[in-house]
């Protein structure tokens, strides 16, 4: 199990084995790289990124500083921009998912087709899988200008609403609810019959606690951090139909610039946060599970037959969906998950 402490105290020896930069290459750092995410302080999304930028602090002995800007506030909240941002190098390192990027290069919502990793052990394989570190990671290098250094489990998106218990797909009809910015969502909420709205989360919230809005995906831990109960979320289901992976990105252009050392001990310290994230996404599962029941949510766990019902009626947007964002690449992660499912 990785701690905190354990993934800087190897800072020391690595100073130490590093040769020393020439004035040319440290004259080629920044003083300070900018990370942007759009989540606040305190969940595990910005402890991801925390934890990533004091470990490569510690490693380097502060060649590499790293100062964090949550909220997305490089671009007023938009999360949307932040790739934009990077481009234009207003922004040097992005910590968060590709679908919020997809509206820009479209393969990045791969990982967010409607039950597509569905359990521990397919997010697993899919970790593991050339899959994600050859062809995702390539397509990601190519198209939009970043380094993938390491990629985590983010936790499942599930569903919340303030009217009733959800146990049926017909229980979505009619409602109001508040999906990320993009098409496939509004696509799969269509599918089940709700009416999908799209809105900052800013706004998301006022809309909740108005009742102009009935419903929203959110990991446990979001809809603890926000008291959702108090937006009126008061039921949630757990159909486990969407996760995605938390990836920290560095632009191209940053990447080339470190040194092939500080390249190693940089992707060094994102693997072993990526790891140390996964481990407490999945330690804190049934923690905040038991939180949302004692703040008085209904929590709903549907059974097989009840998520196969769920399964059925999506499967036309996720055709259309995987034909969109990159047959080939979701073909191979299907392939991947597929075999992890049949290992005992």
């Amino acid at each position: 199990m990785i701690r905190r402490r354990d993934l800087i105290l190897s800072s020391a020896a690595a100073s130490l084995a590093m040769p020393g930069l020439s004035h040319a290459q440290s004259s080629s750092y920044k003083k300070e790289y900018r990370l942007s995410m759009v989540s606040p302080p305190g969940p595990l999304w910005y402890k991801m990124a925390d934890l990533f930028a004091n470990t490569v602090r510690e490693r380097t002995s502060g060649r590499i500083a790293i100062k964090l800007y949550p909220g997305s506030s490089l671009v007023q909240g938009q999360q949307d921009r932040e790739l934009v941002a990077l481009r234009q190098g207003a922004i040097d390192i992005i910590v968060g998912t590709g679908v919020n990027y997809s509206g820009t290069v479209k393969d990045m919502a791969a990982f967010a087709l409607p039950f597509l990793m569905t359990n521990s052990k397919e997010v697993d394989a899919v970790l593991a899988s050339k899959a994600l570190t050859e062809d995702y990671y390539g397509i990601v290098r190519s198209k939009a200008g970043m380094e993938i250094l390491a990629s985590a489990e983010y936790g499942y998106i599930q569903l919340f609403n303030s009217k009733r218990r959800l146990t049926k797909a017909s229980d979505m009809t009619g409602l109001k609810v508040r999906v990320v910015g993009s098409p496939m969502f509004q696509d799969v909420m269509n599918a089940l019959g709700a009416n999908p709205t799209s809105m900052p989360w800013a706004e998301a919230q006022a809309a909740l606690a108005s009742d102009a809005v009935d419903g929203v995906t959110l990991t446990q831990e979001q809809a603890i951090a926000a008291k959702a109960v108090t937006l009126g979320q008061k039921y949630v289901t757990k159909w486990n139909a969407f996760t995605e992976l938390l990836h920290i990105s560095i632009a191209n252009p940053i990447w080339a610039s470190w040194s092939p050392e500080d390249q190693k001990i940089v992707r060094a310290a994102a693997q072993d946060t990526a790891k140390e994230i996964t481990r407490l996404t999945r330690a804190n599962e049934q923690a905040d599970e038991e939180a949302l029941r004692r703040a008085g949510v209904d929590v709903y766990i549907p059974t097989p037959a009840e998520l196969d019902e769920w399964r059925i009626l999506v499967r036309r947007p996720y055709a259309k969906w995987k034909a969109t964002i990159n047959p080939q690449l979701v073909g191979k992660l299907e392939e991947v998950i597929a075999q992890a499912s049949k290992k005992v």
